[in-house]
């Protein structure tokens, strides 16, 4: 196969999804050292890819619910990246939108890649390798570039780059606000409420930190999850009202337990550098953290971490309770997953059989800092 002169790489998916693209550009990189490569992903998301070593250009994609809006832009968008003349365009997690554009762009060789098991990858001009195969989603990834001759090993993970006066601006964030260390980082989102661990637990977790390590706490949330921010804090005023008699000591605790509502991705993946750990649901802050070298412990409720968690358990490790039969939503000799968007008939167990104590060792083990 020639060598291409001019590549596209797609992925127009969720935050996780655009972090974990990363490491197979990385590897792209390394085998077409001299390409000019440009990357298409969801406008929210893209800042994370500035300074990439593999990335040249960015272009932006704006996500449409309606169908006649998604289909006006991705035409736009093909109209634009036409010009640019790509040998060859890649599509890391195909949907029928974002394989079209692919199509469209003229490039004689393309690698599409749709991760349904039973999809067919439509407009790819080679053959994935692993098609059919459950794999770790990173892995799927890596098999979109395999397609094409890169010999991509296992295991890699994906990076953030970022530049040194970003960590600085983040260490005058946090003296700024008085918050000593060691600093714990908790993720408490998630794109559905069965898989949010309860916020009473968390609450536990970030005093326990703060009185045992004298450090802080950084919680993080999005604008759409305000309401669990509101819950999360009026669990650790009920909680420090019960274990601190001392007012001062109450409100010292208290005040190490900071909050960002929205922050600005590059500027928390500087905070992640900054930190011991995080914590947290599986969720998109959590592939921010393992990008940027953070140690992460993951708490998985409805979903098997298999596909979703591919990385080495010694510094990201996760709890999970296997076996429940109410994860019943996958296909015959897949993985059991559960879709439910709120869990009524089984009480939630697949999250609150995890208990505070099961987070509690794994955090020790992970951060030497804290320690009872």
């Amino acid at each position: 196969m020639v060598a291409p002169r001019k590549i596209l790489a797609v992925k127009l998916r969720a935050l996780g999804d655009t972090v974990l693209m990363t490491a197979p550009l990385l590897e792209l990189r390394k085998s077409f050292p001299n390409a000019e490569i440009h990357v298409v992903v969801t406008r929210a998301w893209a800042t994370l890819l500035e300074g990439h070593p593999a990335v040249d250009k960015i272009w932006f994609y704006d996500r449409h619910r309606e169908a006649t809006a998604r289909a006006r832009a991705i035409a736009g968008l093909a109209l634009k990246l036409r010009k640019e003349k790509f040998d060859w365009a890649i599509n890391f997690h195909a949907s029928p939108s974002s394989a079209t554009l692919c199509y469209a762009l003229g490039a004689k060789t393309r690698s599409i890649h749709f991760h349904g098991h039973k999809d067919k990858n439509r407009y790819s001009t080679v053959v994935v390798p692993g098609k059919g195969v459950l794999k770790p989603v990173i892995e799927r990834d890596m098999d979109t570039i395999r397609a094409l001759g890169v010999n991509a090993p296992v295991g890699v993970l994906p990076q953030i780059f970022l530049r040194n006066e970003e960590i600085e601006s983040a260490k005058r964030k946090l003296a700024g606000l008085g918050l000593p260390g060691p600093y714990l980082c908790l993720g408490i989102g998630a794109s559905r409420p069965t898989k949010r661990w309860p916020m009473d637990r968390y609450a536990s977790i970030a005093l326990r930190w703060c009185d045992e390590t004298q450090g802080s706490v950084l919680v993080f949330n999005s604008l759409d999850e305000t309401r669990e921010r509101d819950e999360f804090y009026a669990e650790v005023g009920k909680k420090s009202v019960e274990w601190y008699i001392d007012p001062r000591a109450r409100h010292a605790v208290r005040d190490r337990i900071h909050n960002e509502t929205q922050i600005e991705l590059r500027q928390m993946a500087a905070l992640f550098q900054l930190s011991t750990a995080y914590f947290g649901n599986d969720s998109g802050p959590k592939h921010i953290a393992v990008a940027s070298g953070l140690k992460t412990l993951t708490v998985f409720g409805p979903e098997d971490p298999f596909e979703w968690h591919p990385y080495p358990t010694d510094r990201h490790p996760y709890l999970f309770i296997e076996g429940l039969p109410c994860r019943r939503d996958h296909e015959p000799g897949m993985r059991p997953w559960c879709g439910l968007h709120e869990c009524k008939i089984e009480e939630h167990r697949c999250m609150k059989k995890i208990l505070e104590d099961d987070a509690l060792r794994a955090l020790r083990k992970l951060a030497p800092e804290f320690h009872a």
